[in-house]
């Protein structure tokens, strides 16, 4: 017969790899955790420079500056409706970022910020095989801003 103290710890070497096993494989969601990253900020006002590369016209190219009001987001200055695309909340990038995750596109590659969470540059391909089809976005310079500017 097993003493009480040989018998606990016969069991518990036995337990020990199926804990091990259950945190392997363990698929972390960066979009997910980054979202919780930018909503534990409560940052509903702020301003940000974007920009983008694609196969477009050059204004299209040109940095905008994006102040956002609630889930309102505009060009801080307008006359280039061609950056119109930019102008996202945060919320919006992610969700963008999501619907192409979603959709199976090739390349959906987010480096997210590492405290504030929000996207700071966006890759994606829909088919590696298409030319000119690829997309990137810059977010730099977030900053927070008082209300109602």
């Amino acid at each position: 017969m097993l003493s009480p103290r040989l018998l606990l710890s016969v069991l518990l070497a036995s337990l020990l790899p199926a804990c091990q096993a259950g945190n392997q494989g363990v698929a972390t969601n960066p979009l997910a955790e980054a979202r919780q990253r930018w909503a534990d900020q409560g940052l509903e006002h702020y301003r940000y420079q974007a920009r983008q590369q694609c196969y477009c016209g050059p204004k299209a190219l040109q940095p905008a500056s994006i102040l956002v009001n609630g889930q309102q987001a505009r060009l801080e200055v307008p006359d280039n409706q061609e950056l119109a695309l930019l102008a996202r909340s945060v919320e919006a990038w992610f969700a963008l970022i999501e619907e192409k995750q979603r959709k199976g596109w090739h390349q959906v590659d987010v480096d997210y910020h590492p405290q504030w969470g929000y996207p700071r540059h966006i890759r994606l391909d829909f088919d590696p095989r298409m030319a000119d089809d690829e997309q990137q976005y810059w977010i730099r310079d977030l900053t927070p801003i008082p209300a109602n500017r």
